[in-house]
């Protein structure tokens, strides 16, 4: 029997009007506890916005789940109040894709191929990001962020001395760092206190990225006679109260605020189930049959939705679905297509050579197995990779573990 999919469209904000005043983009890749602690911060400031969270996000809030300020939020909020010129559609693609430690760590030439801009507009972005606080965000890494803190706070023979004495600094030679630099020996303890003034993780006390167990599910799927139903989270409800009066300009911009996150937050609602629908289609006999997950990459659903790439990998990345009351990533329903064969077969040669290099003391979890994977371009689900292990005859972490007699067994 043909199997059909079905959604429910359930959201209630009806106005649809345009502004420039910021990028779409930035409400689009939002999660939904992230944009609601924005639009309840803009609704509080905004005399013509009002805005109430739906009965899910308020009991996420009222729980007290998450109390670090977001790191995002406090970007964007310095992004939007900096007098320095800059390129908006790159200092927003800087800040959606810093990783959980608040760093940018990006292949230079796949950045300027996204952005299609020049090395010098994005390096002069970028310079401006990591600019703000907290000082060292954006960096590529722990010693980035610390070079980017001596350097903004003027520490200089301390930056030169993490910059080009590396290897002295982890054997602790501080005497050709004295001669090298003709300071005295004393010196260059004051400038690892320097060092020690700065933060490597600068962000660590933000909010940075949603974990699956306490993140918001965008939609739910649900089967019913056969038959794939997905029904989206609402955000609440965000509403305008404008009276028919003449506006001073100060008034106006409030307004078109107003107006701006209103057609927003409907652009988003409308993506998000666009995509959902097109990427459950790929995947519904894994839905309803427990199949494999086909193959279905971010390029096939940016063709078939006519969004680019990167629109389509930043709208899904952090967003999560329920399914049979778990709550799952959504980037877990792409699995990559391979040069070499199936994407099936692929993913299991790579678990065996995963399996064959890893620390026999402390064997890979399914869930790190997941990871690593990722970093290889290969997407699969926890459970698709137990699945595949078992098929393999591989044991669990557990039973690999040195010594455990099950392990040659399985061998």
């Amino acid at each position: 029997m043909k199997q059909d999919l079905i959604y429910t469209h359930t959201y209630k904000q009806t106005f649809h009007m345009t502004t420039g005043l910021k990028s779409h983009l930035e409400i689009l890749s939002k999660d939904r506890q992230t944009l609601s602690d924005l639009l309840y911060t803009v609704s509080q400031n905004n005399p013509f916005l009002e805005y109430t969270p739906s009965q899910d996000i308020q009991q996420y809030l009222e729980a007290g789940i998450s109390d670090k300020p977001s790191l995002k939020n406090e970007l964007y909020l310095q992004l939007h109040t900096t007098k320095q010129k800059h390129n908006e559609t790159i200092a927003d693609y800087i800040i959606e894709s810093l990783d959980s430690h608040g760093f940018f760590n990006y292949d230079l030439d796949i950045v300027l191929n996204d952005l299609k801009c020049t090395k010098e507009e994005f390096i002069d972005t970028l310079n401006l990001i990591q600019t703000f606080e907290p000082l060292g965000v954006a960096a590529k890494n722990s010693v980035d962020s610390l070079m980017i803190q001596l350097k903004e706070k003027e520490y200089i023979i301390a930056y030169t001395i993490l910059k080009d004495y590396s290897k002295e600094l982890e054997e602790k030679d501080f005497y050709t760092i004295s001669e090298s630099l003709d300071i005295p020996y004393e010196s260059v303890f004051d400038e690892l206190a320097h060092m020690q003034e700065c933060n490597p993780f600068p962000c660590s006390e933000y909010a940075t990225e949603s974990t699956t167990n306490l993140a918001l599910p965008e939609f739910t799927i649900e089967i019913i006679e056969d038959q794939l139903k997905i029904i989206p989270k609402e955000m609440g409800n965000l509403s305008l109260h404008c009276e028919e009066v003449k506006l001073s300009n100060e008034a106006k911009k409030y307004l078109n605020e107003a107006k701006f996150y209103i057609d927003s937050l409907n652009r988003r609602n409308k993506t998000i189930l666009l995509l959902a629908n097109l990427l459950i289609t790929h995947q519904k006999n894994y839905f309803l049959f427990q199949d494999d997950l086909r193959e279905c990459t971010l390029k096939e659903i940016a063709q078939e939705s006519g969004y680019s790439i990167s629109t389509v990998s930043r709208t899904l990345s952090d967003k999560y679905y329920e399914f049979n009351n778990h709550m799952y990533p959504v980037k877990d329903l792409f699995v990559s297509k391979t040069h070499n064969g199936s994407s099936k077969d692929s993913i299991q040669k790579a678990i065996q050579l995963l399996i064959m290099a890893e620390d026999k003391e402390n064997p890979l979890q399914d869930e790190q197995i997941v990871k690593e994977l990722e970093d290889m371009e290969l997407y699969a689900s926890r459970r698709t990779i137990s699945k595949y292990r078992k098929e393999l005859n591989i044991p669990n972490s557990k039973q690999r573990k040195k010594g455990n007699p099950q392990l040659d067994r399985a061998d």
